[in-house]
C-alpha cells in the first residue's frame, strides 16, 4: 500500500512536504509515504491507493498565489515567469486590477485577465489535482485526511496522529522555510474584485465545500482537536 500527498498550490504544501522529509517519510497504517510536485492529480493514482491534502478559501489563494508568482516564487524558490505570465504581469501590476479586470465591460481586458488566470501557475483551480466534484467523491474512502491551509497549525497535530508520524515531527516556522509571504501591501480586494473572482471559483468553492463537509463528518479540524 502506498499514501500519497497530493501537493495542491499554495495551501501549504511546501511546509508539510519540509515535514515529512524531517520525518524521513516513514511507513504509515496506509503503507510507504510519497510526496508529489503540484502536477499530480488525485485521479490518476492507483485505485487501491490512499492520499492526503490541503484546500484553502480560493479567493485567498489567488492572493497569495499571484503575489507568489509576481516575486517568482522567492525567496525560498526561483522559478522564472513563462512567457504567458510575462505577459500576465506586464499587463496587470496587482491582484486587485487582475480580478476587477474579470468582470470589466471591455472585452479586450476581460479576455486579457481570463488568459492570466490560466496562465499564472498558482491561479489555476484546485480542481486540476483534486478532479471534479464527482471525481473526488468517488476517491473519498481513500483520502485518510485533508487540511485547511487557514488552519492548518491546529490541523498538523491531527495528521501526525492518522500517519503515525514521529511525535515530535513539526512544520517548520518562518515565511522563507514554510514558503509563506512575508506580509506584502497591496492584497486588499475591494467587493466587486472579491465577486469577480467568487464566480470565476465557483467549481473550486463547491469543491472546497464537500471537502469541509468530509472533515466535519469524520472529526478533522480544529473544534475536535482533544
Amino acid at each position: 500500500m502506498t499514501v500519497h500527498f497530493i501537493h495542491v498550490g499554495k495551501t501549504g504544501g511546501t511546509a508539510i512536504k519540509a515535514a515529512l522529509r524531517r520525518a524521513g517519510f516513514p511507513q504509515t497504517p496506509f503503507g510507504q509515504l510519497v510526496v508529489h510536485r503540484h502536477r499530480q492529480r488525485l485521479v490518476d493514482l492507483p485505485r487501491e491507493d490512499y492520499a492526503f491534502f490541503c484546500v484553502r478559501d480560493p479567493v485567498s489563494r489567488f492572493i497569495s498565489g499571484f503575489s507568489s508568482r509576481q516575486r517568482m516564487g522567492m525567496p525560498r524558490f526561483y522559478f522564472e515567469w513563462t512567457p504567458a505570465e510575462l505577459r500576465a504581469f506586464e499587463v496587470f501590476g496587482s491582484a486587485q486590477e487582475l480580478a476587477s479586470a474579470l468582470a470589466s465591460r471591455d472585452r479586450t481586458l476581460r479576455g486579457e485577465a481570463e488568459r492570466a488566470m490560466q496562465a499564472i501557475r498558482h491561479l489555476r483551480p484546485q480542481s486540476r489535482q483534486l478532479g471534479t466534484l464527482r471525481q473526488l467523491r468517488r476517491r473519498m474512502n481513500r483520502v485518510v485526511f485533508i487540511g485547511r491551509t487557514e488552519t492548518l497549525s491546529a490541523d498538523w497535530p491531527q495528521l501526525v496522529r492518522v500517519l503515525a508520524l514521529p511525535p515530535e515531527t513539526r512544520l517548520p516556522t518562518g515565511p522563507v522555510r514554510a514558503h509563506r509571504g512575508n506580509g506584502e501591501p497591496d492584497k486588499a480586494l475591494d467587493d466587486d474584485a472579491r465577486d469577480a473572482l467568487v464566480r470565476w471559483y465557483a467549481k473550486d468553492y463547491r469543491l472546497v465545500g464537500l471537502c469541509d463537509r468530509v472533515r466535519d463528518e469524520r472529526g478533522w479540524g480544529e473544534q475536535y482537536l482533544r
